[in-house]
């Protein structure tokens, strides 16, 4: 019991102050972890458009226009949807082991450490290649 400025006793009751600090924090990740799946979705279905935008192009007169050499063909559409969907496993893979706690943070890190270092890699191979 506490004492405060009237002169009467407040009863104060530290548990449940921080029972709801835990709620509170569960539901910010929740919310957290909702919205990055949010834009997750967004962000491939974005990419996935332009599967049909690509070949609308804008002419010097600002008129829009088709052009046939911008088309994919069968192989390109394909080699580009299993792109976007592998990209999207990963990210959306990625973003809900991180909420699963210590572990799956640490999880996270270590793949995102992984992707850069094979990154660096491929562009290193890929400057190679290019210049002989």
């Amino acid at each position: 019991m506490q004492k405060h400025h009237g002169g009467k006793y407040m009863r104060t009751n530290f548990k449940r102050s921080a029972q709801t600090d835990v709620d509170m924090r569960k539901k910010q990740r929740r919310t957290l972890q909702s919205t990055l799946n949010t834009i997750g979705i967004l962000m491939f279905i974005g990419i996935l458009i332009r599967w049909w935008t690509v070949p609308f192009a804008i002419s010097k007169d600002l008129r829009i226009y088709y052009n046939q050499d911008f088309q994919m063909t069968l192989n390109e559409c394909k080699e580009f949807l299993t792109f976007v969907l592998c990209a999207a496993g990963v990210y959306f893979m990625l973003v809900n082991v991180y909420f699963l706690g210590k572990i799956g943070k640490k999880l996270v890190y270590i793949v995102l450490v992984l992707l850069a270092v094979f990154n660096l890699y491929m562009m290193l191979m890929l400057l190679v290649a290019v210049t002989h």
